[in-house]
């Protein structure tokens, strides 16, 4: 006699009026799951086939067309005009999922080995519609063509070129040696683990003294200085080592006039001049790269469509903020995508990266599979929007607080027990003074944590 257990998912969208909620650049989500089990007997054992779906989650209007067919039959969530149910998606019971464990600050020592990769089932991407919350700065649209075949790993980078896979090629092979994506992997961070973010007070690599609150808010822009190194290497752009001058807090470049009581900096001739900063610096006692082309992202990059500098928030309504709020997910994927594609202002929306929300209903499943595709088999890191409460660099016992960070996914040990994703956070000491952190860590933490750490509060997802 045969027993087969059966799950049905009943997902639950609900979009605000202005289409953004407390997360900045995420969609107002709740998720209500329902569970309906259904025992089949009388019956001889029988092999259940599952269909699994790709779940394009659109912050709007669905953009292109039907998602191609594969090994795995795409069924598409969109939002409907008004918030209300969509259809849901039947699947086998799966393990639960491990609890938390606790998180340690030690460095990754994982060593690249063999090893068969899981058959893929694709992730659940979010389809960007073009809207925002800025309309000078628009989140670029991502076609239901394209996105589909990010979901299924078919957007692959072979010999430093990005490459649509054949539809009967497996994802989880890499290219260019025919071997499995390997169960444990980590990037050469011996440049990279230097990224650290400027202070926000201090002087400049001309030697100008500066005092300015936005520079603690750029964790964005470090993390994408990460990601965007590995580029560099694979590709020859854009220049991350190189990038030097002056940068200029862009508030007349986002509509709106200089704060009266705001940053204190570097002026020419009775004009602000800005601070200057190069692709290497000893300036606070440690050698720092990258910081020329951190600061390049958030306050000078400009994509193709948008009419505002500076990838970092510097201005709101017309209003200037200070300090800036940084650089949030949406953005950050707008960012690697645009560098990445070299500014190719016909096709840079879809140049590499797409997003994963916090409220992706396979979210654990999903971060180690793209973790898998982006660094085991096509060397680059994968950039996460987490609650830095449940980074171990960040614990600091019970006054240990919530806060939206950015962080760059360098490692994965998928055979560690329990499972591990090292990580590089470009926050160094200054601007994070517990003992765990310090500049050029690399961190280790369990998957389950890291994945909650997405997840919960003030997590907001992830851009693969």
């Amino acid at each position: 006699m045969g027993l087969v257990r059966t799950r049905t998912i009943v997902w639950l969208r609900a979009v605000s009026a202005a289409g953004y909620g407390a997360v900045m650049g995420d969609p107002n989500v709740v998720v209500k799951r329902t569970r309906r089990r259904t025992l089949i007997t009388g019956v001889p054992a029988v092999t259940v086939a599952v269909v699994a779906s790709i779940a394009i989650l659109a912050a709007g209007t669905p953009v292109g067309s039907a998602a191609p067919a594969s090994q795995w039959h795409a069924s598409v969530l969109d939002d409907a005009a008004s918030s209300g149910l969509v259809s849901g998606t039947l699947i086998l019971d799966t393990v639960p999922e491990t609890p938390a464990a606790t998180a340690t600050a030690t460095v990754a020592t994982a060593t690249p080995t063999r090893s068969a990769g899981p058959t893929l089932k694709p992730l659940a991407v979010l389809g960007p519609n073009g809207r925002g919350p800025d309309p000078s700065r628009p989140i670029a649209v991502q076609s239901r063509d394209w996105l589909a075949l990010k979901a299924t790993g078919r957007v692959a980078v072979v010999d430093g070129k990005i490459t649509i896979l054949p539809a009967d090629a497996d994802p989880m092979v890499i290219p260019s040696t025919g071997l499995p994506v390997p169960a444990t992997k980590k990037l050469d961070v011996s440049w990279t683990r230097w990224v650290v973010e400027t202070l926000g007070v201090g002087h400049d690599d001309k030697g100008s003294y500066y005092h300015d609150l936005s520079y603690w808010k750029l964790c964005g822009d470090g993390a994408m200085t990460v990601a965007l190194w590995y580029w560099q290497q694979l590709t020859g752009h854009p220049d991350v080592t190189g990038t030097a001058g002056y940068f200029l807090d862009p508030y007349v470049a986002q509509g709106a006039s200089w704060p009266k009581t705001g940053p204190t900096i570097p002026r020419k001739g009775g004009k602000k001049l800005g601070t200057y900063w190069a692709g290497m610096d000893t300036q606070n006692g440690y050698m720092a790269v990258g910081r020329g082309f951190e600061m390049y992202l958030a306050t000078a990059a400009k994509p193709a469509g948008w009419t505002s500098a500076g990838l970092a928030v510097f201005a709101a309504a017309g209003k200037p903020l200070y300090p800036s709020t940084g650089t949030d997910r949406s953005t950050i994927q707008v960012g690697l995508n645009w560098e990445v594609s070299g500014h190719d202002a016909s096709s840079w929306a879809t140049a590499y990266y797409a997003s994963v929300v916090r409220s992706a209903p396979f979210l654990a499943h999903d971060l180690n599979s793209a973790v898998m595709l982006d660094l085991g088999r096509d060397g680059v890191p994968v950039i996460a929007a987490v609650d830095s409460f449940y980074l171990p660099n960040w614990a600091n016992g019970n006054a240990t607080k919530h806060a939206g960070h950015s962080i760059a996914i360098v490692g994965y040990d998928n055979t560690a027990n329990p499972p591990t994703y090292s990580y590089l956070d470009t926050c160094g000491h200054a601007c994070n003074p517990r003992t765990a952190n310090r500049e050029g860590r690399v961190y280790v933490i369990p998957q389950a944590r890291l994945w909650r750490a997405m997840k919960y509060t003030s997590g907001a997802g992830f851009v693969w």
